[in-house]
């Protein structure tokens, strides 16, 4: 039955109680089936716990008993242990069907009653003074553990306590200390028939509870599942025109004209950027407050070049800001992901610029023992303990109680402390009024061959650029912005497009879309361009969602991928870096 349908059912059962100990025809079916799975799950336990009772008391028949007397019950021993076993191979058949199973498991408990209660008259008969604790522990037994329904427990036992009961009347066994012990066994049996209905009572409500509570869960996850397709396509779709819009304002700021041009054009752009950093610390907020939406893909790496590529990548901000930036950072890897550790290392430092009001912002790393210290500090005006409790929280903003949103949205340090939880890595934060603060970060130190750094400062870009991208406005503005920084470009709307210019003249350096509009994906088309080439060109991937599963397929592709909306910036510095190793690969052959 879909869940749908199901709900309302167990809703409706659950306001009409169940005092009866039935639901309505569906929903008894599915309560059988779970009771006998839960059977066959005990099943191994109990038959053992049965198999060597039976063993037990059949051994004590020989020890205390004569041996003729031992023999003769020898063969009722022998069919309640049978009963067992047989019962058990059934039930434990994998086609074996819900009723079948339980009528199977209560017949072998009822055959174990009615041979125990025979053996007792047997023995009686033989003039050995068998006791009935037997037969108490059958009931005990099977009221405490079997897990039958009250209806079918009640009724096996009931009926071989009767049969004993029966059986010593017609026999005429002597009367009151017959009486006394048929007396304690119905009052057990008693005892136990009310316990089996408020057992199965419960169980019925627990079973109601827990089908509801699965179906709640399962509503939940496909709530989260739809809300990550709509991040994932949200994140393209709005991030891909912003995307534009960042290398056109890039456009008018370098084609310079009149003061008031260049103004407009530079305000143009910060508020583009600015946007981009809202609309990417919204989709990355609403991604991590999803089960399973952002997940840690730990490596080892080396730390130092991407701290470096962050100081980088603020250092202009941080120069209209007059903030100082300072690296102190030993050259040590460390285990984690390198791509959500940037993300929360960038929020932090954009944190430290827009909040701290400092003069001085400095990124630290050392060893301390396996691990590995991350601070990022300044020396601006610090925290009371009032407002280290706030700051974590979500739109929460100290210094902005206008919400102006130049400032953000209040979401950075949330991101933070959300990341840090993903990569499990312990965050502290230190921090006094008119002192500054300070962020401590512990990563795992790990080994890895440590390999000079490149440097790619003061170079031009010169080189031929296969540009593949679907969309049109986005093609036209990143094949413009290359033009201007001095580079050939081949723009291309499709695969077929791109390979026909791959055959007209090679290129020194890849750049794709991921999500393109015809079949597969960025990362493939790329492979195929480059066995068209037959070498391993220099690759860029452009992305509007760079989730840690993209990011661990560009690895072994030896692919560098980006984010939407592209930062200016950080584009040349990968260019001139990857086109400068190209050409001078091509001018040494």
């Amino acid at each position: 039955m879909s869940a749908p349908a199901l709900e309302p059912l167990l809703l409706a059962q659950q306001r009409r109680g169940h005092r009866r100990l039935r639901f309505v025809a569906e929903l008894e079916q599915a309560f059988a089936a779970h009771r006998a799975q839960r059977i066959r799950r005990r099943l191994p336990l109990i038959a053992l716990t049965a198999v060597l009772f039976q063993l037990i008391y059949a051994l004590l028949d020989f020890l205390a008993m004569p041996l003729q007397v031992s023999l003769s019950v020898l063969p009722l021993r022998l069919l309640a242990l049978g009963a067992v076993v047989l019962a058990f191979f059934h039930c434990r058949r994998a086609h074996a069907t819900p009723g079948a199973v339980v009528g199977v498991y209560a017949l072998a408990y009822l055959l174990t009653g009615v041979s125990v209660a025979l053996i007792v008259h047997l023995s009686w008969r033989q003039g050995v003074a068998m006791p009935y604790d037997g037969l108490f522990l059958v009931l005990l037994f099977g009221y405490a553990l079997l897990g039958l329904s009250f209806r079918v427990i009640s009724l096996c036992s009931w009926g071989f306590c009767l049969l004993f009961v029966g059986t010593g009347v017609v026999l005429d066994e002597p009367g009151r200390e017959f009486a006394y012990q048929a007396l304690f066994l119905l009052c057990a049996n008693m005892i136990g028939t009310v316990g089996a209905y408020m057992q199965e009572h419960g169980q019925r409500g627990a079973w109601l509870n827990l089908r509801l509570l699965d179906l709640a869960r399962q509503r939940a996850e496909a709530d989260d599942a739809r809300k990550l397709r709509l991040l994932a396509a949200a994140s393209h779709d709005l991030r891909q025109p912003l995307n534009a819009m960042g290398l056109y304002a890039q456009h008018l700021v370098e084609q310079g004209g009149d003061a008031q041009t260049r103004s407009i054009s530079a305000r143009l752009a910060a508020s583009v950027e600015q946007l981009g950093r809202l609309l990417q610390s919204l989709l990355d907020y609403s991604r991590l407050t999803l089960p399973g939406g952002v997940q840690a893909r730990p490596h080892a790496f080396a730390l130092r070049p991407l701290l470096e590529r962050l100081l980088g990548e603020i250092a202009p901000e941080a120069q209209q800001q007059a903030v100082q930036l300072r690296l102190n950072s030993e050259a040590c890897a460390v285990r984690s992901d390198p791509l959500l550790l940037e993300r929360l290392l960038r929020n932090l430092l954009h944190n430290a610029l827009l909040h701290a009001g400092a003069a001085e912002l400095s990124l630290s790393a050392w060893r301390e023992g396996q691990h590995v210290v991350l601070a990022v500090a300044d020396d601006g005006r610090g925290l009371s303990e009032a407002e280290q409790a706030l700051v974590f929280e979500e739109f929460r903003q100290l210094d902005n109680p206008g919400r102006s949103t130049e400032r953000g949205l209040g979401l950075g340090l949330a991101i933070v402390r959300q990341l840090a939880e993903v990569l499990e890595h312990p965050l502290q934060l230190e921090s006094q009024p008119g002192a500054g603060t300070r962020f401590i970060l512990r990563l795992p130190l790990a080994e890895l061959a440590e390999q000079a750094p490149r440097s790619s400062s003061g170079l031009a870009l010169k080189g031929r650029i296969l540009l593949l991208e679907d969309d049109d406005t986005g093609r036209e503005a990143l094949s413009g912005l290359l033009r201007r920084w001095g580079c050939e470009v081949q723009a291309c709307a499709d695969l077929a497009e791109a390979l026909t210019a791959l055959q007209e003249q090679a290129p020194h350096l890849l750049i794709s879309d991921y999500r393109l509009a015809e079949q597969g994906d960025g990362l493939q088309a790329i492979e195929r361009l480059r066995e068209a080439a037959g070498q391993m060109l220099p690759a860029l991937l452009i992305s509007a969602d760079l989730s840690p599963e993209l990011h661990e397929r560009c690895l072994p592709a030896h692919v560098i991928p980006l984010g939407k909306p592209l930062l200016p910036a950080r584009l040349r510095q990968v260019l001139a870096t990857q086109l400068q190793v190209r050409t001078a690969a091509g001018a040494d052959s």
